[in-house]
């Protein structure tokens, strides 16, 4: 396989100039992968005035994008993907469902996702203390401002058992997730873009559903 591989070169790439740090590159991985079967550009090469990418474990991401200063546009995108074929000929499709977000939306989004520090909040690992993990809820963050670019993550920043909600890098976490939530609706999109799936075999984040 080659996926371990390209880790390898970003890390040696990217990590070794100081641009981004281990995790950073493991993350970037993946999200480029999966921008690459979405239809996506990836983000550092996208060339925006601004543009904010929320990813969510690998089955929904929110894209804002500020063209210029009056131009704005974004989408939500759940998916999935299809398993068929058999254990020795395996097949994987990606399924996926594109919600257009209406322009003023996305203005009022980015200004108030830009309140909430998006475009500054640190890397989870930067802060001390913060446990780390891979199963449960991770947050990737991709940020492009005119020819720069950040990626950052969090784990389970809503959990209260594992996070210390005081911490102003968590309150603002929390709040950008929250507003996202409350003005796009997103847990009832991905439920019913489940809903309307066919039957079959299907993997989304680190879940595994049959649908009979």
């Amino acid at each position: 396989m080659k996926f371990p591989l390209l880790i390898v070169v970003l890390l040696v790439s990217l990590s070794a100039l100081g641009q981004i740090t281990e995790r950073q590159a493991y993350w970037k991985t993946i999200v480029d992968k999966d921008a690459k079967e979405l239809g996506m550009t990836t983000l550092d090469s996208a060339g925006h005035v601004k543009t904010y990418r929320i990813w969510y474990n690998s089955m929904q991401v929110v894209e804002l994008v500020q063209l210029n200063d009056s131009t704005f546009d974004g989408h939500i995108v759940n998916y999935v993907t299809k398993n068929s074929g058999t254990r020795k000929k395996p097949k994987e499709e990606t399924l996926i469902h594109k919600t257009k977000i209406p322009p003023l939306t996305v203005r009022n989004l980015i200004d108030t996702l830009h309140s909430a520090n998006i475009e500054t909040l640190p890397d989870s690992d930067k802060i001390k203390d913060y446990p780390q993990g891979f199963d449960g809820r991770n947050y990737v963050f991709e940020i492009g401002t005119q020819g720069n670019y950040r990626i950052y993550s969090y784990w389970e920043p809503e959990n209260e058992q594992y996070q210390n909600g005081s911490l102003m890098e968590i309150i603002n976490v929390r709040k950008i997730l929250r507003t996202l939530q409350t003005e796009l609706g997103l847990a009832k999109l991905f439920s019913g873009f489940i809903d309307r799936l066919p039957k079959g075999s299907y993997t989304y984040g680190i879940t595994n559903m049959v649908k009979p």
